[in-house]
């Protein structure tokens, strides 16, 4: 073939394609002066590029599918994230905590409810079938047996069944559901027709994996089911030839059923059909699989931690892949608290549509963590910190230039307010950009003409009621400085650093305020007047660090006492555990019309 310049290979459409043909084609001599539209050589050329377009395509799709990042197929991102080590979470079953109450005949001294009794719950006019995930023993008194709180899964138990056939060299154990609960899965295998009936406990990794160790691994399959494997003798028991596979697990309907919270039995319990259910907490947790997008975002991350927790990141992410409930995650050494803790990790976790981590979540999410971390290092589980912002906007908008009234433009405001808030804070370690603010607030209508916004940070105090307590108050960040003194008498109008919602102590109605000299002092509020009482902490402006000594409460408004403070810069900084955040009952928005 004759060297060509005239082949360009950037655009890859058919017309490219075929005027590139036609571009070479011309280029030869024994093709000079040819019409290649007004002949059947066009029709050729059509089929050419149109073959060569195919190709194109189709290569560009492989190749887009070997690369986890461009994957566009759920199988792909799976075989990718497989090879990373890495599960996609599976649905996960709603779950909700009931006590069962079974009137019995006095014949039985204790009652058996075994795994997989199913119990069933109505969402409008959808039916769930919820199931317990084990035997649970009860007894009772005058006839009436009652069960300590126990927890119901939405979803009936399933089993697949497997013969292993070593002469199969392509055999595979793929589960039947795609919507499987993998917490739930227990795998038992029934060796020497049935003499020896083995329990295999799931493993995530190979470390302390012997050659007898009775484990599975799961991993994701095509048509979004899961797979399960053994060992191969070095690493994991081998199951022997024609040894029955059972494979017991939850199917579930995902997030469905959360909500439920009205359970009937669908029989009788240990024999008796006089049962009453209690609920205590209504289903809730229910998931449905990760998403492709999900699964893209953690499993490099899950791969670079390596199942150890060394660094922050490490923490973080062993923690939201493996606890889909959680929202989000703050870590932070001990060295970084006053005073040093060395030795220590402290976590805070956040958990979706909860105020504060139960115990028992504390407990499971520590003895999940403990063994990843290095040996000398302790994790300790904390409740998440809260710093609220309280904005005050002022805006002006002209009215030739909308049909919105004051009340609507008010409105929307709160509206761009409160998605600011939902989009760059409202988490761990972040930083609220006053500059963003105001332009989202600006954003809002193009009515708009401007907006004076001030916004201060909140601590919550819920303080002992008649006993004298000290309370230290950490706002994290340095605090203005150069407010002007505020005298022992002086109008409500003086601004200052800090201050807070009234309260009553000693019988007067009282709130707190520095004096801009590094003094906390409570003041008595008698109208629009303040009057010093007495010094009753310090302030220390460069770190935010309030100190209220000996303060005693009678009695406050609402369910905690706000401290306000001045921030020294105008963005907000969060940090060792504080999420912040921006609740609706701390924005007040004032509207001005104007003509222009």
């Amino acid at each position: 073939m004759a060297s060509n310049t005239s082949i360009n290979l950037v655009n890859l459409d058919f017309d490219s394609f075929k005027n590139q043909l036609k571009t070479y084609l011309k280029s030869q001599s024994v093709f000079q002066d040819y019409d290649f539209d007004g002949s059947n050589m066009s029709v050729l050329l059509d089929i050419l590029s149109y073959n060569t377009y195919l190709n194109a395509f189709y290569l560009n799709m492989i190749g887009n599918e070997m690369f986890l990042d461009s994957a566009q197929l759920r199988e792909s991102v799976i075989s990718r994230a497989k090879e990373l080590n890495y599960l996609p979470r599976s649905f996960k079953s709603a779950k909700a905590k009931v006590v069962i109450s079974v009137l019995t005949d006095g014949t039985k001294s204790t009652i058996t409810m075994p795994k997989g009794t199913t119990f069933t719950s109505r969402i409008g006019s959808n039916t769930f079938t919820f199931s317990t995930d084990q035997n649970i023993v009860f007894s009772g008194a005058n006839n009436t047996f009652v069960t300590d709180e126990i927890t119901l899964y939405e979803g009936p138990y399933v089993n697949d069944t497997f013969t292993m056939n070593y002469s199969d060299t392509r055999q595979r154990f793929i589960l039947n559901n795609p919507t499987i609960d993998t917490d739930s899965l227990t795998v038992t295998v029934i060796e020497n027709n049935g003499t020896d009936v083995l329990t295999y406990l799931r493993a995530t990794s190979l470390f302390g994996k012997q050659s007898n160790s009775q484990i599975y691994f799961v991993q994701g399959a095509e048509n979004e089911k899961y797979e399960i494997l053994f060992g191969d003798g070095v690493i994991g028991r081998k199951p022997r030839d024609n040894a029955i596979i059972v494979c017991d697990y939850r199917i579930t309907k995902g997030e469905l059923p959360n909500g439920a919270f009205k359970f009937t039995t669908d029989g009788p319990i240990g024999g008796f059909s006089n049962v009453s259910i209690t609920t205590v907490t209504p289903a809730s947790q229910g998931l449905i699989s990760e998403t492709i997008e999900s699964i893209k975002f953690n499993a490099p991350r899950y791969f670079t931690s390596q199942e150890r927790a060394i660094t922050a990141e490490d923490y973080k992410n062993l923690l939201m892949i493996n606890f889909p409930e959680i929202n989000a995650v703050s870590v932070y050494g001990g060295e970084e608290v006053s005073p040093p803790q060395f030795g220590k990790v402290y976590i805070a976790v956040d958990l979706k549509n909860v105020d504060g981590v139960p115990d028992i979540r504390k407990q499971q999410y520590y003895d999940f963590i403990k063994p990843r971390c290095s040996l000398s290092i302790d994790p300790v589980f904390i409740d998440p910190d809260f710093m609220y912002l309280d904005v005050e906007s002022i805006v002006r908008y002209n009215i030739n230039l909308t049909a919105l009234n004051t009340e609507s433009i008010k409105d929307s405001v709160l509206t761009s307010i409160m998605n600011f808030n939902d989009t760059y804070i409202d988490d761990f370690d972040v930083t609220m950009r006053y500059s963003g603010l105001v332009r989202a607030i600006d954003a809002t209508d193009r009515s708009i003409i401007s907006n004076d916004t001030t916004v201060r940070a909140i601590r919550t105090l819920i303080p002992n009621i008649a006993r004298e307590f000290d309370y230290d108050i950490n706002f994290q960040q340095a605090l203005q400085d150069n407010l002007a003194d505020l005298s022992p008498v002086h109008e409500a109008g003086f601004l200052s650093a800090i201050t807070s919602t009234t309260f009553i102590s000693g019988g007067k109605s009282v709130k707190l305020e520095d004096d801009g000299q590094g003094n906390l002092k409570l003041k008595a509020v008698e109208g629009s007047i303040h009057t010093d009482i007495n010094v009753i902490g310090t302030v220390e402006y460069s770190t935010g660090q309030v100190k209220i000594k000996k303060l005693k409460v009678d009695s406050y408004p609402g369910e905690f006492i706000k401290i306000y403070a001045r921030t020294k810069f105008k963005d907000i900084d969060s940090m060792f555990g504080t999420i912040l955040s921006i609740r609706e009952q701390d924005v007040r928005i004032t509207v001005l019309p104007e003509r222009e």
